[in-house]
């Protein structure tokens, strides 16, 4: 598929399945291609950016000029009301992008998103250890994550508890979003490592989903009970309320 129409598609939110992978590798491997996606990411904030500031003047302004508008008591409650609205609209945090500038949650989802380094597993070369533990780690430190998720199957997660938060990370590299929310609740349920961790890629999934109550719900009993990703964590927040 045309480059392009890739980025077009992910800008419009029209990617399918197919080409979200594809549009995946190419960000991934193709340096140019990455290039041209954070210069017109960087381009569309910045538009987006200076419409707001214009929409909130020209609010602002009308706000102004019914103010001090002398008008006849007929028309007194209509310039109330117009009034009133504005004044609710810029102070409710108006930025709510869902009304004026639509939230755009793909670049939310691309800003935020970073996969977990692999952190309990220690993988050094000359090591003999051929187990399959450490297959499943070597395989998801290089991104082959069909390999990864074959070996992470094999292990039993009671046996040792950092398992199951690393098969939901392959899941969602290899887009099994419901496989890797799963994953992700069982953690927090069972209480064991990585708990915070889960609470943030639990709402990054559901920014991806456009699920933005669930993503407040996440994103707030991080800050609230954790350390992880706090300031992230905060910023999120400020654009989904």
């Amino acid at each position: 598929m045309d480059k392009e129409a890739l980025l077009t598609n992910y800008f419009s939110d029209s990617l399918t399945a197919e080409e979200r992978q594809l549009f995946n590798q190419l960000l991934e491997n193709d340096t140019k291609f990455k290039e041209q996606f954070e210069f017109e990411k960087d381009l569309k904030r910045a538009i987006k950016e200076k419409e707001r500031i214009q929409l909130k003047a020209k609010l602002q302004d009308f706000e102004t000029k019914l103010k001090h508008k002398s008008t006849p008591k007929t028309s007194n409650y209509k310039a109330w009301a117009i009034a009133a609205s504005i004044a609710i609209l810029l102070s409710v945090g108006w930025f709510g992008y869902d009304n004026f500038i639509k939230l755009d949650y793909n670049e939310l989802y691309s800003e935020n998103f970073q996969q977990y380094p692999n952190t309990s597993y220690t993988i050094t070369r000359g090591d003999t250890d051929d187990s399959t533990e450490r297959q499943a780690f070597v395989a998801y430190e290089t991104g082959n994550y069909k390999t990864a998720i074959e070996n992470f199957e094999k292990l039993d997660s009671n046996a040792k508890e950092y398992i199951d938060f690393y098969k939901a990370q392959t899941y969602l590299e290899l887009n099994k979003i419901n496989s890797a929310k799963s994953l992700f609740k069982k953690v927090i349920s069972d209480n064991v490592e990585f708990v915070a961790e889960s609470h943030w890629y639990l709402a990054l999934i559901s920014i991806k989903e456009k699920d933005k109550q669930s993503a407040i719900s996440y994103l707030e009993q991080l800050v609230t009970n954790y350390d992880f990703n706090k300031e992230k964590a905060e910023v999120l927040l400020d654009h989904l309320k």
